[in-house]
């Protein structure tokens, strides 16, 4: 991984934990966040979800950022949700709930939609209520699914995923146009769909032409492959703490080839 220069969609608070190893081996790390969470407090759709919370039996938490704007609103308006089971998507969001004192009661074996649908057929949620807080954005896979299992499913935004601002990143941007970043991680569609317009990209595969493409999950890997753009990693773990492990595989199983 000598001189090999990785970009990482995310801040380096966020991320930096996770790639130590990488770094030891040589590889230079640029953290380039191209999505910034904006919360939602107040909507109408929102308080009409909000009102009576403890009729929920379920609390699902998608991602972190879930996680943190959920925990404000909560405190804002002082939401009694001690009796409400929590599941999540996977451990980094796990941590997140831990982080916040939240017990969790479900995490599924495999971290995604459908690994969460999997561990809810094992349950009775016949008439059971779930609240899924999620971004704008999110699709809704996993509200259809639950309610294929008898759930009563209200999914409500908390948050907004915006394109992030270059305040800040003189640094990174000018690495990143002195010289094309090897390998790129990207951990949701708009963190590469906001990465081709920061960087002001309008040919995408002849630009990513020859370099090494990690995304976190199938949803992204689609997003991608939509621009034409093919993704040589995928990691078994979908989280950046499987990235680290899947970069060094794939690079150790080609120049074994090679």
């Amino acid at each position: 991984m000598f001189n090999k220069t990785i970009l990482v969609t995310k801040g380096k608070a966020e991320a930096g934990k996770h790639f130590g190893s990488l770094m030891n081996e040589g590889a230079q790390l640029i953290y380039f966040p191209t999505i910034k969470i904006q919360h939602i407090s107040n909507s109408i759709e929102l308080n009409e979800s909000l009102e009576q919370f403890e009729k929920y039996d379920w609390l699902i938490f998608t991602s972190s950022n879930a996680v943190e704007s959920f925990v404000a609103i909560a405190r804002q308006r002082k939401i009694e949700f001690s009796q409400t089971k929590i599941a999540v998507v996977g451990n980094e969001t796990a941590e997140r709930c831990k982080e916040h004192k939240l017990e969790v009661s479900l995490i599924p074996a495999e971290f995604s939609t459908a690994g969460l649908l999997k561990e809810f057929s094992k349950i009775d949620l016949i008439g059971k209520k779930v609240f899924i807080p999620c971004s704008s954005l999110s699709r809704k896979d996993l509200n259809i699914g639950l309610t294929g299992l008898g759930a009563e499913v209200t999914s409500v935004p908390t948050y907004e995923v915006l394109e992030n601002d270059l305040e800040g990143l003189d640094e990174e941007l000018m690495q990143i146009q002195n010289k094309r970043p090897d390998i790129f991680v990207f951990t949701s569609p708009s963190s590469f769909r906001n990465y081709l317009s920061l960087l002001k990209i309008e040919n995408a595969e002849s630009y990513f032409n020859s370099a090494v493409i990690c995304s976190i999950g199938k949803t992204t890997e689609a997003a991608i492959n939509a621009y034409g753009i093919n993704v040589n990693i995928v990691p078994e773990l979908f989280s950046l703490r499987g990235v680290e492990e899947a970069i060094k595989k794939y690079f150790s199983v080609t120049q074994n080839i090679a």
